[in-house]
C-alpha cells in the first residue's frame, strides 16, 4: 500500500509539472511572436482578441491571464470550480471597465467588442428611446458599483486582510471545534477579516525612527554642501565705528595734590618711627602710585601693616601698598585719582605697542592701561586660556567685548571662529548670526556640555590631521597647506558663566571640569583657546585642577582677600576700585599688575556687528554658516527626560544592553541590572532611552516588553 501510494504521489507531481511546462512554453511561445513575429497572422489574432477583452493596452494582461487559465484547466482532475468562475466573473468585469470607450462607437462594435456583447448592446438599446447617454453613463456607473461590490465581496469571502488600524470588522464567530474535528483545526482555520496586527504597529515605529534619522542625515548633508570663502582682509571693520578719549588725563592732576599726599603718607610713617623718602608718582587712568623708598634697618611688613592708618591719613576710599614694586627698590602707595579717565578701545588699537603686537600674532588682547601710563598688549597664544573673576559692577562684561571685538578686528572668520556659551542670556546676545560663530549662542547648560565635548574630540581629531602632516602646531600645519579649504582657523571658546554650568546637574561639574581640563591641558598646539569667566571665585566652581591648567588670571573686583587669594593666590583685588579696575597675572609675571580696562559701550558693538554682518554675510542666512555638527549635537533629540547629560560610559552600557536584549529576547530593568552590575536607577534609565530609539516597546501593565529589533 505505501509503494502505490508513493507511486500515485510520483505520477501526480510529475503530471502537475507537465501542466505548468505546457503553461509556461505556451506563455514562452507567444511572448516570442511578440517580439520576434509581431506580422505573425496567429498574434494579431491574438491581439485583436485581447484589445476587444482587455482594451488597446490589455494585450499584456491578457497573456498573463491566459497563462494562469491554462494553468488552472490543465491541473489533474481540475474541473471549472467556483474559485475559477469568481476569478474570471472579476476578470470580465475589469473588461467591460476597460472598454468604457467601446460604449460612444457603433452599437455594431459592442457586439463583436467582448464575449458579453449582446447583453451590453440589448442594455444600452433598451434606454435609445429615452436618452442614448444617460443610457451610456447609467450603464457605466451601474458596472463600475458592481465591480467595486464584487471586490468587496470577493474579499470577504476570500478573507482577505487589508490591515486598516482604525477599522475592527470582526469576521463571524466560527463554532468552537469539537475533539473529531481537532485534526482539522490548521487546515480550516484562517485569520480575522481586518484585523489590526501589531506587526504593522512595530514597523510604523521602527519607519518613523529612521525617518527621522534620515531627516538629520539629509540636513547635516545640506549644511556641509555649503562652502562659504570669506575673504581674509584684515582689519575687519574701521576704527571710526569705535569712540575715543582724546584729552590728556596726566594734565589734569595738580602737583599741589600731589605734594598733600606724599607729606601725609610721611607724616603718618613717622608717627610709627618710620622715616621714609618720596621717589615720585605714577598717575594712570584711575589710580595714582606713590612711589616711597623706606631707610635702612625697616622692614617692608611694618608699612604693610599700617594700610589702615595710611588710609585714614590719605582720606582714600581704598588704598593698596605693593611692597615691593616689582624691579625697583620702592615700595607703591596706590590711592584713587580724583580725576579718573575712561579708557577707550579705540586707543589702544591704534597704539604703537597693539601694532608692533599685530606683527607678530592676530590674538593679541588689549588688557587695559597700566599705572604707569603704558598700554598692556597680551596675545591670547601665548596666555594659552584666559580665566576672569568679577562681582557685580567691576565691567566684567565691558571687559569680554573688549576681547571678542579685539580679536574680530585682527581675524576674519576665515581664520578665526568663536564658540559663545551665555547662560545668563542677555551678555553676548549681539553677536547672534555673526560669521564668526559656529553656532548660535548657547544658553542651555546641557547643550553647553555637549558642545565643549565636542570640541574635545575636534581637539584630538586636528591633533590627528597635525600627525598625518607631521605639524608641531597649527601655525606650521597652516603655513604648509595651500589649499585654503583645508586650513585650519582657531577656535575661541568664551564662557561667560561657569558657575551655571558646574551646578546645572549632578553630573555636570564633573563633565564640565574635565572637558575644560582637557582643552586647558592639550588645545595650545591646535589652535583652540578659552576664556572663561565667573561670579563666584568658590573651590567648589574653580577647581584645583581648572586652576592648575589655566594660570593666566584677570580679577575685575572681588569682595573679600579670601576671594581674592582664591583668584590670584594673593590678596589685593579687595582693593580694587571697580568699574574696570583691575590685577591680571600669569606665569611671567610674579606679581599682579594693575590696570584700567578699556571701555566698549552697546552702541560701538552694534554698528561693529552690522558693518560685520553686511561685509561678510550680505544676503546669506547666518544659520547657513554655522558647523552642521554642532547644529546636528544641538539639535539631537536623544536627550534623557530627567535633562541629565549622557556620557561614552553611559553609551557603551545602552550599547551593551541592546546586545543582552538581542541575545536573550527579554527586556526589563531588572534583567540589565543583572547583567551588567548596575543599580535599578539606572537600569531603568537605559531601557527609557531604548524606548525613546524605538528599540522596545513601551511597558503594558505587567505583561513583558515587545522587543522591535
Amino acid at each position: 500500500m505505501a509503494s502505490k501510494k508513493r507511486r500515485r504521489k510520483t505520477k501526480k507531481t510529475n503530471q502537475i509539472s507537465s501542466a505548468s511546462l505546457l503553461a509556461i512554453l505556451a506563455s514562452f511561445f507567444f511572448f516570442f511572436l511578440l517580439f520576434f513575429a509581431p506580422q505573425s497572422p496567429i498574434l494579431a489574432y491574438v491581439i485583436e482578441a485581447g484589445k476587444y477583452i482587455f482594451g488597446e493596452k490589455g494585450t499584456l494582461v491578457f497573456f498573463v491571464l491566459l497563462g494562469i487559465y491554462w494553468y488552472i484547466l490543465l491541473q489533474p482532475k481540475q474541473s471549472i470550480n467556483r474559485p475559477f468562475l469568481k476569478l474570471l466573473i472579476l476578470t470580465l468585469l475589469i473588461s467591460i471597465l476597460l472598454n468604457f470607450p467601446l460604449l460612444t462607437k457603433k452599437i455594431n462594435d459592442i457586439f463583436l467588442a467582448t464575449p458579453y456583447g449582446w447583453p451590453l448592446a440589448y442594455w444600452i438599446l433598451k434606454g435609445t428611446a429615452q436618452n442614448i447617454f444617460q443610457s451610456i453613463f447609467a450603464t457605466q456607473l451601474f458596472f463600475i458599483i458592481l465591480t467595486s461590490a464584487y471586490i468587496i465581496w470577493l474579499a470577504w469571502v476570500f478573507k482577505i486582510s487589508f490591515h486598516l488600524p482604525t477599522i475592527n470588522i470582526p469576521s463571524k464567530k466560527s463554532p468552537k471545534p469539537s475533539s473529531s474535528s481537532k485534526h482539522n483545526k490548521s487546515s480550516n482555520s484562517s485569520p480575522q477579516v481586518f484585523s489590526p496586527q501589531p506587526e504593522r504597529q512595530i514597523n510604523e515605529i521602527i519607519k518613523a525612527s529612521i525617518k527621522d534619522k534620515i531627516k538629520h542625515k539629509i540636513k547635516q548633508k545640506q549644511h556641509q554642501k555649503i562652502t562659504i570663502n570669506f575673504p581674509e582682509e584684515v582689519p575687519t571693520f574701521p576704527l571710526t565705528l569705535l569712540e575715543e578719549w582724546i584729552w590728556d588725563y596726566t594734565s589734569l592732576i595738580n602737583e599741589d595734590y600731589l605734594v598733600k599726599k606724599a607729606r601725609a603718607v610721611q607724616k603718618k610713617l613717622e608717627e610709627f618711627w618710620i622715616n621714609v623718602t618720596i621717589q615720585g608718582f605714577n598717575i594712570g587712568p584711575t589710580v595714582i602710585q606713590l612711589k616711597i623708598q623706606p631707610q635702612a634697618g625697616i622692614k617692608v611688613s611694618q608699612i604693610e601693616g599700617l594700610k589702615k592708618d595710611l588710609t585714614l591719613a590719605l582720606r582714600a576710599k581704598s588704598l593698596r601698598i605693593i611692597a615691593p614694586i616689582p624691579g625697583t627698590n620702592f615700595i607703591g602707595i596706590e590711592i584713587p585719582n580724583p580725576h579718573p579717565v575712561i579708557v577707550r578701545l579705540k586707543d589702544l588699537l591704534e597704539s604703537p605697542e597693539f601694532s608692533l603686537n599685530i606683527e607678530k600674532s592676530t590674538l593679541n588682547l588689549p588688557i587695559g592701561k597700566t599705572i604707569a601710563g603704558e598700554n598692556f598688549i597680551k596675545p591670547l597664544e601665548d596666555m594659552p586660556h584666559l580665566l576672569v573673576w568679577w562681582a557685580t559692577g567691576s565691567w566684567k562684561s565691558v571687559g569680554l567685548n573688549n576681547f571678542i571685538l579685539s580679536l574680530m578686528y585682527q581675524n576674519s572668520p576665515a581664520n578665526l571662529r568663536f564658540i559663545m556659551i551665555d547662560p545668563k542670556q542677555v551678555e553676548l546676545s549681539l553677536y547672534e548670526g555673526l560669521p564668526f560663530l559656529l553656532s548660535p549662542i548657547i544658553t542651555n547648560p546641557q547643550k553647553a556640555i555637549k558642545v565643549l565635548k565636542w570640541a574635545v574630540a575636534h581637539m584630538e581629531e586636528r591633533y590627528n590631521i597635525l600627525k598625518e602632516h607631521k605639524s608641531r602646531n597649527i601655525s606650521e600645519y597652516n603655513q604648509k597647506t595651500n589649499d585654503k579649504s583645508k586650513k585650519l582657523p582657531r577656535i575661541v571658546i568664551v564662557i561667560d558663566e561657569l558657575a551655571d554650568l558646574m551646578m546645572s546637574s549632578s553630573t555636570g561639574k564633573k563633565d564640565t571640569e574635565t572637558a575644560i581640563t582637557r582643552i586647558a591641558q592639550k588645545a595650545r598646539a591646535v589652535g583652540i583657546h578659552l576664556i572663561v569667566a565667573t561670579q563666584r571665585p568658590e573651590v567648589k566652581v574653580i577647581t584645583w585642577l581648572i586652576k592648575a591648567n589655566m594660570p593666566t588670571r584677570i580679577a575685575f573686583g572681588v569682595t573679600s582677600a579670601i576671594d581674592s587669594r582664591t583668584i590670584l593666590n594673593s590678596q589685593g583685588a579687595e582693593d580694587l576700585l571697580w568699574k574696570g579696575d583691575l590685577l591680571y597675572k600669569d606665569p611671567e609675571i610674579k606679581y599682579p599688575i594693575r590696570m584700567q580696562a578699556p571701555l566698549i559701550t552697546t552702541p560701538e558693538i552694534e554698528r561693529v556687528i552690522a558693518h560685520l554682518k553686511q561685509n561678510y554675510l550680505k544676503d546669506l542666512p547666518s544659520e547657513q554658516v554655522y558647523h552642521p555638527e554642532i547644529i546636528h549635537i544641538l539639535e539631537d533629540r536623544w536627550e534623557t527626560a530627567t535633562g541629565t547629560s549622557w556620557n561614552e560610559e553611559d553609551e557603551q552600557l545602552v550599547e551593551q544592553a541592546i546586545q543582552i536584549i538581542m541575545e536573550t529576547r527579554k527586556a526589563s530593568a531588572t534583567l540589565l541590572q543583572r547583567k551588567l552590575w548596575i543599580w535599578f536607577a539606572r537600569a531603568a534609565r537605559i531601557m527609557d532611552i531604548l524606548e525613546e530609539r524605538g528599540i522596545v516597546w513601551p511597558q503594558q501593565g505587567a505583561k513583558p516588553r515587545e522587543i522591535l529589533i
